[in-house]
């Protein structure tokens, strides 16, 4: 009990930093210190914040499913010790990655905000690039068969479950 209390609160504490530098943080970044730039339609405020929940209620429950059912935490110094493919990880192996953007993306919508939209596209690069290039081959090495059967099933981001075996989209 005292290990699930202590893992539970270590991945608070790592999606509050997390939630405070990317959710709070980069909007300001790109809205303060970067150039305005063109300010969308007013009529993409009501979607930014229909993104901002969705995205935030994804990523919320990709983080607490992947500490209850993977005796882990998100934070990759304190990985899941079991692989974790249920909840939101049946529709994507990537579905914290996933909210995360979108929610970003809603946030970017919500201040109409070019630039900050912009921004979000290149985070999910970055974040592209790091799950292919680092995530996945260290899962493939942690987890082996069972890792290589869950990528089978399920897509990277969204989508058809077949054709993945490779690696998916």
């Amino acid at each position: 009990m005292r290990d699930t209390m202590l893992t539970v609160a270590k991945a608070l504490v790592y999606e509050a930093v997390l939630g405070v530098a990317l959710v709070v943080g980069l909007p300001l970044v790109s809205l303060e210190i970067l150039p305005r730039g063109a300010l969308l339609a007013e009529g993409v405020q009501p979607v930014g914040l229909g993104l901002i929940v969705v995205g935030g209620l994804v990523w919320l429950a990709a983080a607490a499913t992947l500490v209850t059912y993977g005796a882990g935490t998100p934070l990759p110094l304190d990985p899941p010790r079991r692989l974790v493919d249920r909840g939101p990880y049946r529709l994507s192996r990537n579905p914290m990655h996933l909210g995360l953007v979108v929610l970003l993306l809603g946030e970017a919508l919500l201040f109409r905000s070019l630039t900050a939209v912009l921004v979000v596209a290149v985070l999910a690069a970055g974040l592209a690039y790091y799950v292919l290039r680092v995530e996945e081959p260290e899962l493939a090495t942690r987890f082996g068969r069972s890792y290589d059967d869950y990528r089978g099933r399920v897509p990277r981001w969204l989508g058809s479950s077949r054709g993945h075996a490779r690696g998916g989209r």
